[in-house]
């Protein structure tokens, strides 16, 4: 039997959406940037699919689609940075790699300077830190609701306020919600946000990403976003189908977030549980259950490499993490840890469990088995 409990990495799609996908995909396989009839249409289909994402996720929006939220996060920063030179932003080092790297590469490109507030040992954003960067300069805040590694939860709301505060109220806020959409509440208009993400294969999509923003009232910014693909090339096209599958699987995930997440909340203390019974003071919650996702279990095994407990747990079929997927073959250990303050030892011992819709209560059963094995065959 296989486990998969990387889900925050990628999750299974659901199968009315890969049948949805390949019905749309038969019908509407034309290029919506095409002057024929079938292009129209497929335009007139992303069309619709935006106003359905926006009016789900964030009532309001305008829609960039994209392909990977890899892709819509560097959409958002090149943009930004490119009608913003001199400017300064402010993120965190427990950003997802992703939004890191694009920070680095677009800001040296245009000629911002990048600052970083520190992270608490709660995996929580030290206000005061933050507080203390802000100046006049500043033009964009980035960082993440929900940490791709640990699971820990910024409170948004609270964020939005310290800038309102603290700022001139020109700072635009971007929110890294790949992990949080359709998972947890998304505090769009709370939170003020600016722009947000979405990728389908984190919420049980086969494809496709979007970036969700504000628009400025003469329409300068859908503007810049559409000369990135039509004159930079540098944003690829979604396709249609993929467009408009990932607005009908977030429709249906925000109708019930309450009690799907309520489901995982069971499904991750269940696990600690047994995972605590196997490994007793030799393992550490790096986030409280009240400050992180229902979706992820990140623990700091102290006297183990998560890296090796992974490795083990693979040869029994099991699917886990010791940090982001993308930094699965990295030498170094997690920057987010480090920035949380754990020691390099302790860092390697990080190890990430994360959950799904299809996580069921049999797959709890048979991991408890499988890891107390692990642990005493490591």
């Amino acid at each position: 039997m296989e486990l998969y409990f990387d889900n925050a990495a990628s999750c299974r799609p659901f199968e009315w959406a890969v049948h949805l996908f390949s019905e749309t995909l038969l019908s509407s396989y034309a290029n919506q940037e095409s002057a024929g009839a079938l292009g129209i249409r497929a335009k007139r289909l992303v069309g619709e699919a935006s106003k359905r994402l926006a009016d789900a996720a964030a009532p309001g929006a305008d829609v960039f689609w994209c392909n990977s939220g890899t892709e819509a996060l560097a959409a958002a920063v090149r943009m930004h940075c490119a009608a913003h030179p001199g400017t300064w932003i402010v993120t965190t080092e427990a950003e997802h790699p992703a939004l890191k790297q694009a920070i680095r590469r677009f800001a040296s490109l245009f000629g911002l300077q990048v600052t970083c507030a520190k992270i608490r040992k709660d995996g929580l954003v030290d206000l005061d830190s933050l507080a203390s960067l802000l100046n006049p300069k500043v033009s964009l805040l980035a960082l993440h609701h929900v940490n791709a590694e640990t699971g820990a939860v910024q409170d948004l709301t609270a964020i939005r306020s310290l800038l309102d505060s603290h700022s001139s109220g020109k700072v635009k806020f971007l929110a890294d919600t790949t992990q949080s959409v359709c998972k947890i509440p998304v505090p769009w208009e709370d939170a003020g946000l600016d722009f947000m993400t979405v990728s389908g294969c984190k919420i049980g999509a086969p494809c496709g990403a979007a970036l969700l923003f504000r628009d400025s009232p003469d329409r300068t910014i859908s503007r810049r976003f559409h000369a990135l693909r039509s004159a930079d090339h540098a944003a690829g096209r979604c396709v249609p189908a993929a467009v408009h599958v990932l607005a009908s699987v977030a429709e249906r995930n925000l109708e019930n977030l309450a009690e799907r997440a309520a489901r995982m909340r069971k499904i991750r203390s269940r696990i600690l549980a047994a995972i605590r019974h196997s490994a007793g003071r030799h393992v550490l919650e790096t986030i409280p259950a009240d400050k992180a996702s229902p979706y992820i279990l990140h623990l700091i095994f102290p006297e183990h490499q998560g890296a090796v407990l992974v490795r083990i747990l693979e040869s029994e079929g099991v699917s886990a993490a010791a940090g982001s997927a993308c930094m699965a073959e990295t030498p170094e250990p997690s920057a987010t840890l480090r920035a949380m303050g754990f020691s390099k030892t302790l860092a390697f011992g990080a190890f990430r469990l994360s959950f799904w819709d299809d996580t069921t209560g049999e797959d709890v059963e048979v991991f408890e088995n499988l890891f107390d094995s692990a642990l005493k065959n490591y």
